[in-house]
């Protein structure tokens, strides 16, 4: 017997040993509480952005701990976050400047992930509809050491240059904050902790409203609401191949669940020159991606489609979408004024 419980009792110390081992180190809560900045700006101008925050430690022993404070922010690709965003923090644990995290640092508990792909794989675009953004992600200028009990409570101050691309935008920013000795590991065994969420002990995702750019001399990008047409990828030059999708769900546009609309499309060359194609055949035909989705789509080549010559390139397309025989014409919005899309890298 008593060797029985011998052998027992080490199985139990081992295996007490490893949950102590998982448990030694781990954050009470990890929140943003808070967020402040304008509604709407102009291209080009600077904003200022604050982002509240809220660490507290709770963990077995009296050891010290040394790690970074992670502030991610979600953002249009063409604004190029890192060469138009500068941030620093104040908090009880100290102030300083946030600086970007290298792009090859790995995110903890993420199967090697690095921060950026992390974050996309975890949140991807936080809501918003066209997939052309990007996590920028900062973190404390050096590392913070932490104790049983510490709190880091303070505020993360933002400046960002808007629309570095010259576009009027539309879009659902979103924050992640989270710390570089936990990554972005859940605990789905503890509470939700409302109103924060079932992440808030590691890390936690705050998403705001439409936040909404006007001015600049480039198209109107719209990330918040769903659009009657889309193309992919939304930056692209006339080499490219580009998926155009009509979306009949949106509005009453009077085409009433056709199985098949098309595309009625005018091109402008860099030589001043205007290429039309309007016709109701194959070539223009937008298929419909399954019976009575209302989602319709056209693969094609805008050099080749609107027979560009070899000396001129294509820099905008104006276009509507129609029935088959040609009588119903849909342009923005649903009105009669044609989309518009101009082609570009950046």
């Amino acid at each position: 017997m008593r060797t029985r419980l011998h052998i027992k009792g080490k199985y139990l110390w081992s295996s007490c040993a490893l949950i102590l081992l998982a448990l030694v180190f781990s954050f009470c809560h990890t929140k943003i509480t808070g967020v402040t900045g304008p509604a709407t700006a102009t291209v080009g101008q600077t904003i200022n952005i604050g982002v509240d925050v809220d660490v507290s430690t709770n963990y077995f022993g009296s050891d010290t701990y040394s790690g970074n404070v992670i502030i991610a922010v979600l953002l249009p690709k063409g604004w190029k976050g890192k060469d138009n965003m500068t941030a620093t923090y104040t908090s009880g644990k100290g102030n300083g400047n946030m600086v970007f995290t290298p792009a090859s640092a790995i995110a903890p508990n993420t199967n090697g992930l690095t921060w950026v792909a992390a974050l996309k794989n975890k949140f991807q675009i936080a809501g918003n509809l066209i997939d052309d953004m990007e996590w920028v992600i900062m973190q404390t200028d050096q590392p913070l050491k932490w104790q049983n009990g510490d709190k880091f409570v303070g505020n993360c101050a933002i400046k960002l240059k808007v629309a570095a691309d010259g576009n009027a935008t539309s879009f659902k920013p979103a924050y992640v904050v989270a710390q570089t000795l936990d990554g972005l590991k859940d605990d789905p065994g503890l509470a939700d902790g409302a109103p924060w969420g079932p992440d808030a002990v590691y890390y936690n995702l705050y998403k705001g409203d439409c936040f909404t750019v006007t001015g600049g001399t480039g198209d109107f990008i719209d990330f918040c609401n769903p659009q009657l047409t889309s193309i992919d990828p939304p930056k692209s030059l006339d080499n490219d191949f580009i998926t155009l999708t009509y979306n009949n769900t949106i509005t009453n546009t009077g085409l009433d669940n056709p199985q098949a609309v098309y595309l009625c499309a005018t091109a402008t060359t860099s030589d001043g020159k205007t290429l039309t194609v309007c016709e109701q055949t194959e070539k223009t035909k937008l298929t419909q991606t399954g019976a009575k989705t209302g989602l319709y789509k056209l693969t094609f080549w805008p050099h080749q489609f609107f027979g560009a010559t070899a000396s001129q390139t294509i820099v905008s397309m104006s276009y509507y979408i129609t029935n088959q025989a040609g009588t119903i014409k849909v342009g923005y919005g649903g009105t009669s004024d044609p989309f518009t899309f101009k082609f570009r890298c950046t």
